[in-house]
């Protein structure tokens, strides 16, 4: 999905959207998505993945080593 938008905002004219990696400021998408008539979900529901996927990530941890300790005869 974060490349969809850096896409968008290429095609746009940020020529610096496709290389800024981490750096990528969402809140100038938000502003150009305002004058391109662009829906605002796409961007909610790819933080709300994102915090979803690191909460599964935790979970799994948690799953798989589990949580009590193990005890040495």
């Amino acid at each position: 999905m974060d490349s969809v938008f850096r896409l968008r905002m290429a095609r746009v004219g940020d020529k610096w959207a496709l290389l800024q990696g981490g750096a990528f400021d969402y809140s100038r998408y938000h502003k150009v998505r305002k004058e391109q008539g662009w829906a605002a979900w796409p961007v909610y529901a790819m933080w709300a993945t994102v915090v979803c996927g690191i909460a599964f990530l935790i979970a799994g941890f948690f799953a798989y080593f589990g949580t009590s300790p193990i005890h040495k005869k």
